[in-house]
Formats: structure tokens, C-alpha cells, sequence
């Protein structure tokens, strides 16, 4: 097995050569078709187990391993779609102006429901990992857990955080609301869109609210707005309680 990584790393090198296996040209390619892949299989099974964010996302991860590409090297071969997550996030608001005036007559319900969720949802992680006896580090990261990648890589290197292990417990939560979270809810017998949206983006932030898009544009208009009153609490809130 060893030898087959080696082999196919160095055939990678040779291919790529003069360019680094970190360099925007190997790595935006590979997302970009990791995505594209992750996207068909999830169309043809249709089951929400295989979302385009966890196909792609252990496409992504396979290329990674074969061509020896560490997490550092990843993130600097994919700086312009970290760039192009700030306006992504932003492009969610849409759906929140068409539906603003649904919004309104249930904003006092809404406020309420962000305070606990916002503090709750990354609370109850802190405390198993500190039951467990989780390090600083690994706790830092559990605070940022429900707020989209952009905000809890900028508040992981505010508290002087790991940005890697951020970027994972974000990913990991992301994933496992947009998963989970619709059928969980259904089973609790809730069904209303808007209580389904909000929930979606306190727990899930943007891939949440992209699995709430795909239920209807009221549902993701929640989700959005959830996500990003999520985020400003907490990016507001956080660093103030969590000494470096």
C-alpha cells in the first residue's frame, strides 16, 4: 500500500512539475471536480448521506492523501475559494429579503430562539469535551463550532487557536445537521418550515441552509437569517469570554 502512495505520488510530481502539489492549479481543479462528483452521486442515490458536501468533501480528502498535500498547503492552494466564501455567505440574504416581511411578524419568538440556541449549541459541545478532558485547544475549537467557516477561522486565530481543527469541527457539524437535522425534526413532529430554517442555521450555519434551500426558499430564508445573527452574536460575544 505504501509503495502504491509512493508511486503515485511521484507520478504526481512529475506531472505537475515545476508547480508545487499545493499550488492553486492542482488544488482549485480538484475541488472543483471533487464537487462536480460529490454532486452527481448525491442526484443518482438521492439519499442526504451522500450530500456534494461529503462526497466532495472525501473526494477531496483521498486526492489530498495521494498527493502527500498537508492542510496547510490546502488552504493555501484554495485561497480564492476562501475568498469567494465571504460573498457566498452574503448571497444567502436573498431568499431572507423575499421572505422579509414572514420574518418580521415573528421576530421577537426568533430573537429569543437565537439567544438560546447561539449559547447552547457550542455550551453542551465544551461540556462533553470537558468531561472527557479536552484540551484548550480542542475546546476553542467546539466554540466556533456553529458559526460558518469564514467567522470561525478569523475567531480561531483570535483566541490563537488551531484554524485546521476549527475548519474540521465546523465542517463536521455543518455536515451532520444538514444530514440529520430534517428527518430528527420530522420525527419530532415539527414541521413548520420556518422553525425548521431557524434550527437548520443555528446548528448547521451555511450547509445547513443550503440543505434548507433544497426544502423551500422560506425554510432557507430562516436558515440564513439564523446563520448569520449566529455568527454576529458570537463573533461579538466570544472573544471577550475566551482569554488566549
Amino acid at each position: 500500500m505504501h509503495e502504491w502512495l509512493a508511486l503515485v505520488r511521484s507520478a504526481a510530481d512529475a506531472l505537475f512539475q515545476p508547480l508545487s502539489l499545493a499550488h492553486p492549479l492542482v488544488i482549485l481543479p480538484l475541488n472543483i471536480v471533487a464537487f462536480w462528483l460529490g454532486l452527481k452521486i448525491y442526484r443518482r442515490s438521492g439519499t442526504p448521506l451522500l450530500h456534494p458536501i461529503v462526497g466532495a468533501g472525501l473526494l477531496v480528502f483521498a486526492g489530498l492523501v495521494l498527493l502527500g498535500v498537508d492542510f496547510a498547503g490546502y488552504q493555501r492552494g484554495s485561497g480564492l475559494l476562501y475568498l469567494l466564501l465571504g460573498p457566498a455567505v452574503v448571497a444567502l440574504a436573498i431568499p431572507l429579503k423575499q421572505n422579509l416581511s414572514v420574518v418580521r411578524k415573528v421576530g421577537w419568538p426568533l430573537m429569543l430562539g437565537l439567544l438560546v440556541g447561539a449559547v447552547l449549541a457550542p455550551l453542551v459541545a465544551v461540556v462533553i469535551a470537558l468531561l472527557l478532558g479536552g484540551s484548550k485547544t480542542v475546546l476553542i475549537a467546539l466554540t466556533t463550532k456553529s458559526v460558518t467557516t469564514p467567522v470561525a477561522l478569523a475567531l480561531a486565530q483570535e483566541m490563537h487557536g488551531i484554524q485546521s481543527l476549527a475548519a474540521g469541527v465546523v465542517a463536521f457539524t455543518g455536515i451532520v445537521g444538514a444530514v440529520c437535522g430534517p428527518s430528527l425534526l420530522r420525527r419530532m413532529h415539527i414541521t413548520d418550515e420556518r422553525v425548521v430554517g431557524f434550527t437548520m442555521g443555528v446548528n448547521a450555519h451555511a450547509i445547513g441552509t443550503v440543505r434548507a434551500l433544497e426544502i423551500s426558499a422560506l425554510c432557507g430564508a430562516f436558515s440564513a437569517l439564523a446563520m448569520g445573527l449566529c455568527g454576529a452574536l458570537t463573533a461579538l460575544v466570544l472573544p471577550l469570554l475566551v482569554t488566549p
